[in-house]
């Protein structure tokens, strides 16, 4: 039985992607044949962070039918698989929402953990992609306005009658925050998973197009996600 597991947030830049990746290696690392899947259907950022910016096969190209899932799948040099979006322009026009349940059913099967990478929001495609998850991860910020609309999603995830794993926190700081942790937490009414701190080694991962677990595997932040990817199993 494939696991699905979305990882998402209801705004922008709060680190979706990062927290993505770098679980899909700690989970490979571990043994689990996982893979990271970009559901983010019209700005995917997978590829890009990873070194595959413009496949010649994508999750789009499996969606509209023209590829099969295999060719879609690519290996970082972490060990990693990974199915990532198209950036180019044209591709998501000619995507049809009702073909993504018959995309995702084509994953059933082929790995033992796929990890979603969604896009920020509650839009239609979101929205579809996230139907498709068993369970969902929320990633937030310590500011008002992610941790909002975080509720927001977390409603959304509800109604679909998704299970909520719990928060992930990014990009903490060591000495003010917004929003305190336990008040993010009292918000949201769901356990803190972790807390990723802010740090310059995320940046200096994705500049050599690599997860920071890989890059540097002993650094704080490498650490707290491998701590956070012991919670899901």
């Amino acid at each position: 039985m494939t696991r699905f597991i979305a990882v998402v947030s209801g705004k922008g830049g709060v680190g979706k992607t990062t927290v993505a990746i770098n679980l899909g290696v700690c989970l490979s690392n571990a043994g689990n044949d996982a893979v990271v899947l970009d559901g983010n259907l019209t700005a995917p950022n997978v590829g890009i962070y990873l070194g595959f910016p413009n496949p010649p096969a994508s999750f789009h190209e499996v969606i509209k039918g023209d590829e099969p899932i295999e060719n879609a799948t690519y290996m970082h040099s972490s060990g990693l698989k990974v199915i990532p979006g198209s950036i180019r322009f044209d591709v998501f026009d000619d995507v049809n929402l009702s073909r993504i349940e018959k995309s995702f059913n084509k994953l059933k099967g082929y790995s033992e953990t796929v990890i979603i990478d969604t896009g920020a929001g509650l839009t239609s495609e979101n929205k579809a992609v996230m139907n498709m998850a068993d369970e969902v991860m929320i990633v937030t910020t310590p500011e008002f306005a992610a941790v909002t609309e975080a509720l927001r999603t977390i409603k959304n995830a509800e109604k679909q009658n998704k299970l909520v794993l719990g928060i992930v926190l990014n990009k903490v700081h060591s000495i003010r925050n917004e929003i305190s942790v336990e008040n993010v937490k009292t918000m949201l009414g769901f356990p803190i998973m972790g807390m990723i701190p802010r740090s310059e080694m995320i940046k200096k991962a994705q500049i050599m197009k690599h997860p920071v677990v890989y890059s540097d595997p002993q650094s704080e932040v490498a650490l707290e996600f491998s701590r956070i990817a012991e919670r899901l199993k």
